[in-house]
């Protein structure tokens, strides 16, 4: 399964003269097969079938190792977000994910060629992922970009 998700365009408000940047993504959802990510600046057009790692926009790619099914007893695999303020104990399995991917290189070269800015991303899995009840495999709660 292969799904495309397609964020902008946007403007480039960067700080002059950076010299690192990162696609941050977080509250990333895996409790779903696992599944690979590309990242694409300025492709909106891109067909998810032909994108690799050798397509001129591709800029960086990552991960998430999901948990498809819940093999606990009932209420096992619910997460609760209200922990103590000194609570040292791990969190939970299924706590939403976050991901940083540099992106200098490919940004600055995107953004010489035009000030607006789009993201694209290109979510495939070999599992035969149907969704759980009419959710996509990347589910996220936000991205932002961080230059520094």
């Amino acid at each position: 399964m292969t799904e495309k998700h397609v964020i902008g365009p946007f403007k480039c408000h960067l700080p002059q003269n950076y010299k690192e940047a990162y696609l941050e993504i977080y509250g990333i959802d895996h409790f779903r097969p696992s599944y690979s990510v590309l990242v694409l600046l300025n492709d909106r057009d891109a067909d998810p079938a032909k994108c690799s790692k050798d397509t001129p926009t591709y800029s960086g790619r990552f991960s998430v190792f999901g948990h498809a099914e819940c093999a606990g007893d009932e209420g096992h695999c619910q997460v609760t977000p209200d922990r103590r303020r000194f609570d040292d104990r791990p969190s939970h399995a299924l706590t939403k994910a976050f991901r940083r991917i540099p992106i200098t290189r490919h940004l600055k070269k995107a953004c010489e060629k035009s000030n607006e800015l789009t993201v694209t991303l290109i979510a495939s899995c070999d599992s035969g992922f149907d969704g759980f009840e009419g959710e996509r495999l990347l589910q996220y709660d936000g991205l932002q970009i961080v230059a520094r």
